[in-house]
């Protein structure tokens, strides 16, 4: 977390010093230099941290400086410039789509301008979903399109009270436009012509003063939902991958007595990063408990093989990493059983140890997967690797905070939000030092079941 918020801090300074450059005061450049300064945030970013999450947390510090931090009247806070240079760095492939809308649109209006960036951002969360980007960034592009659509309400009351074009188009009406029971005068030379932009600006207070009271007055609220939003899936995720609290019907430590520990991977199998872990646990003879999503069993039936022949141990995570708390009996049913049979069908055996999705239950629940011979199994020590922090931050968390009979929380698939997807390679990067540091420190390593064993209970409790 230390991580992060030095992130936000120093790109949100960086901001902040940028837009004092003098020749970012020259509106005509604007534009570019918020696309180097958003572009050069992100390469730095991804040079010391390399994560989604990390671009994230410098994309709000920046997002911050460039539109609310408090500026000198007049101050342009456009964030096209500045989501840009990030785009090009979160998603190559959609900055070269935004290179090809602005192509083909100023061609077809011959001119570039911010409105073409702005229509773009209005449609970067469905292309950011339909091409699998990190849950972070479709996050962070649904921050952008609020942003943007509330910059257009304004524009888009003008166009409709037949005043005035848009901003920075041609004005046609005539010379003189009833503003808030004043006459405004165009002066001859201003007629058919583009504004100065300091008299747009004042056009654009005047006309956005006649908006009703409660249009206005949705901007802050629809700021305050979209930071709400981001803050709520990134601290519930945070939450429930502590775990909730301690029932005896759930298995989530070993013995303090015996000097071990359990690693456990969630949300896989996945085709990048499962293979990798296999090699490493495999090179320092550690046998660890996979808890597999029924889902992705089926699309990798052959990886799920290769973890059980290697001599791990496998758990049932649900078949499609559904929210389980408060759904019907007939769902966690049928996620229980589903789970259960792609695991089967890929490896021949019944998983007896169950983990819900986040650590999220009720007594539905365990009621259900009692009956049907499964240990509800948690854990007691978290990676915190969802977060997709460095390798060193992810071994540090582990190291400095190990107790015999842990078990260890990690995962090999899994997105913010989606069940799969998500950057788990400071996982696979992590692993060696955090084997080698828990070995240093006298631990053994066993799986779950055998931490069962050792805890005096069976795999029926």
């Amino acid at each position: 977390m230390t991580t992060f918020f030095m992130l936000i801090i120093c790109s949100f300074l960086a901001g902040i010093a940028i837009s004092y450059v003098p020749l970012y005061r020259q509106s005509k450049y604007r534009l570019e230099v918020d696309f180097v300064k958003g572009a050069a945030v992100a390469l730095v970013t991804l040079f010391l941290v390399g994560t989604p999450m990390a671009l994230l947390a410098a994309g709000c510090g920046l997002l911050t400086a460039t539109r609310w931090f408090p500026y000198p009247r007049g101050h342009d806070r456009k964030i096209y410039g500045m989501a840009t240079g990030l785009l090009l760095f979160m998603a190559p492939d959609l900055f070269l789509v935004l290179l090809l809308w602005c192509l083909l649109l100023g061609f077809l209006q011959c001119s570039f301008h911010e409105e073409l960036l702005s229509s773009y951002f209005l449609i970067l969360p469905l292309l950011m979903f339909f091409t699998d980007k990190s849950d972070v960034y479709i996050l962070f592009s649904l921050v952008l399109f609020v942003i943007v659509l509330l910059d257009n309400f304004e524009r888009l009351e003008m166009g409709m009270s037949h005043l005035f074009g848009p901003v920075g188009k041609k004005i046609n009406h005539g010379a003189t436009m009833g503003l808030g029971g004043a006459g405004y005068t165009l002066s001859q030379g201003e007629i058919g012509s583009e504004l100065p932009s300091g008299r747009q600006q004042e056009l654009n207070t005047r006309l956005a003063s006649k908006l009703p009271a409660w249009f206005r007055s949705l901007r802050r609220p629809a700021y305050v939902l979209a930071v709400f939003l981001l803050f709520f899936a990134f601290f519930l995720n945070r939450y429930v991958y502590r775990g909730f609290g301690m029932q005896i019907e759930l298995f989530r430590k070993g013995p303090p007595e015996a000097h071990v520990v359990a690693l456990t991977f969630d949300d896989g199998p996945d085709p990048r990063f499962t293979p990798d872990i296999l090699d490493i646990l495999a090179e320092e003879d550690v046998k660890a408990t996979f808890f597999m999503v029924g889902k992705h069993v089926e699309k990798y039936p052959h990886i799920a093989q290769q973890v059980l022949e290697a001599g791990h141990e496998i758990g049932n995570h649900t078949y499609s990493h559904a929210n389980l708390l408060q759904a019907p009996l007939g769902r966690i049913t049928t996620e229980i059983e589903r789970g259960e049979k792609a695991i089967f069908n890929a490896t021949g055996l019944r998983p007896s140890l169950f983990r819900p999705p986040r650590g999220l239950y009720e007594a539905k629940l365990m009621e259900e997967t009692k009956e049907r011979g499964y240990t509800i199994t948690l854990w007691s020590l978290s990676s915190n690797d969802w977060l997709e922090m460095r390798p060193v931050d992810i071994s540090r968390t582990i190291l400095q905070n190990v107790t015999p009979g842990d078990i260890i929380l990690f995962h090999d698939s899994g997105n913010l939000i989606r069940a799969e997807g998500g950057e788990r390679l400071p996982t696979v990067r992590s692993l060696k030092t955090v084997i080698s540091g828990l070995k240093e420190q006298g631990y053994d390593f066993v799986t779950v079941t055998e931490l069962l064993i050792l805890s005096g209970l069976s795999g029926d409790q």
